[in-house]
């Protein structure tokens, strides 16, 4: 199994390096231009369109023309689907791993023809173990006007599990199909915090078009939720792989156009289900495991809270603020969160070797004929939910 990862460093920009990525910009915004003018359908045929060209014009290495077809191309599809006007706003660089070199912390990026820049990464404990590791790979590296990403990939022994963990994820916490419960609410809470900041912002400039678009998003709430997630991903996959468990997640979409203003929910319940960064923590826990060698599925999320776990009947009439409900088939009594958690666990199809019990006798005595032998017994995947509402 294949896993990368991209280590952030920082650097302090010079004068150089603004140049260099100032003329980055410059090229990729040219070559987007050209891409638009004359209908280029490609990568490729944008690159060979370039090529010969910015060579002159830039002073370029030859390595340059590659990266930016790449960046502007990627540039261009993703504003076709958002219809949107493309450009290259902020200093940005991106290069493969042919082109740049990579000594310890010294970064070494070609400049000009003959000419190279040499840059000193700034690192701390974590980032270093990368920089010593031998048996990584180095990928592309990304530079802005004050951070360096590199990418490092590596062959993971892929894990084979015994059993499956299923998690439902909302915007309060985090359950497990084995009963684990990870609470959300510090997530919540600096949502709050940020936007009461800037409410009392919009209070005192209201009539400043131009700084309420400024500041209508905190780059420190973003870091500090994408840190939170950090822990909370880490604990799920170091759980995952202390106890041999393949993990189960809801494949979640359309989550943001469900909750758009006008379809009947109150303005508060719009807010959190669109500030709620579910994509963010699935894609944390997918690269953690990945890297890791724990396997990870995504399943159909219909009717998972509202299917009974014990009989499969589906509660069309559950609401969505029951956060526990009578199974009238049953009879089962449900916590909403853990009868989805299971229910995803159980849509998830990673084969799972046989948990044997302590002290169960080995197979191979038991099929010799020993008859004194029992065959080992095998645990259930999915814990039985208890069955408090039904009289036995």
């Amino acid at each position: 199994m294949k896993s990368v990862k991209a280590v952030r460093f920082g650097y302090k920009p010079t004068q150089e390096t603004r140049e260099l990525l100032s003329t980055f910009r410059m090229m990729v915004n040219h070559a987007i231009n050209i891409a638009l003018e004359e209908k280029i359908k490609g990568r490729l045929r944008l690159r060979d369109r370039i090529y010969k060209e910015f060579n002159e014009r830039y002073s370029a290495v030859t390595c340059y023309p590659y990266s930016v077809a790449e960046v502007a191309w990627s540039i261009v599809k993703k504003h076709r689907r958002w219809h949107r006007k493309p450009v290259a706003e902020g200093l940005m660089l991106k290069m493969d791993s042919a082109s740049y070199s990579l000594n310890y912390g010294i970064l070494s990026l070609p400049n000009r023809k003959g000419q190279r820049l040499l840059i000193p990464l700034k690192y701390g404990d974590w980032q270093r173990s990368f920089l010593m590791d031998a048996s990584l790979k180095r990928g592309s590296v990304t530079m802005t006007e004050f951070t360096i990403v590199i990418a490092f990939s590596r062959e993971a022994k892929e894990i084979e599990p015994v059993r499956k963990i299923g998690y439902d994820l909302n915007h309060k916490s985090v359950v497990g199909s084995d009963g684990t419960r990870i609470v959300l609410s510090k997530v919540a809470r600096l949502h709050t915090e940020y936007g009461v900041r800037r409410s009392e912002f919009y209070e005192r400039h209201s009539n400043d078009r131009r700084l309420k678009q400024k500041f209508s998003g905190s780059r420190r709430e973003r870091e500090r939720i994408k840190q939170t997630l950090n822990v909370i991903s880490k604990q799920v996959v170091e759980k995952a792989l202390r106890n041999r468990e393949a993990i189960v997640l809801e494949r979640l979409k359309g989550i943001r156009k469900a909750h758009m203003k006008g379809n009947g929910m109150g303005r508060g319940s719009r807010r959190r289900a669109n500030l709620w960064p579910f994509r963010l923590l699935q894609q944390q826990i997918s690269n953690k495991a990945a890297w890791a060698g724990v396997q990870v599925e995504f399943v159909d999320p219909r009717n998972t809270s509202k299917e009974c776990s014990r009989c499969h009947y589906i509660n069309k009439k559950l609401k969505v603020t029951e956060r526990s409900w009578l199974c009238p088939e049953c009879g089962c009594q449900l916590d909403r969160d853990l009868n989805a958690a299971v229910n995803i666990e159980r849509r998830g199809k990673i084969p799972c070797l046989p948990m044997v019990q302590a002290g169960a006798r080995g197979m191979d005595e038991a099929v010799k004929g020993n008859e004194a032998m029992t065959a080992p017994i095998l645990l259930a995947e999915a814990p039985k939910l208890g069955n408090s509402g039904r009289s036995r």
